[in-house]
């Protein structure tokens, strides 16, 4: 199970960037524009935890 966290959460972090390039941005009537921004700090920090489990399994090989 150790060694399938970072894989698990490496794939989150893919689904995250590519759901925010199929959602897409739109501009309204008003000028404002609609983005799910939100997607990309949240895949980042996705993949930056699944680089931090995967270095912390190589360093304490078990």
């Amino acid at each position: 199970m150790k060694k399938k966290i970072p894989l698990i959460l490496f794939i989150i972090s893919l689904s995250c960037y590519v759901l925010f390039f199929i959602i897409g941005s739109e501009i309204d009537e008003n000028g404002f524009l609609n983005e799910p921004f939100f997607l990309l700090p949240l895949g980042a920090l996705f993949f930056f935890t699944s680089a931090m489990f995967f270095a912390w399994n190589k360093i304490n090989k078990s």
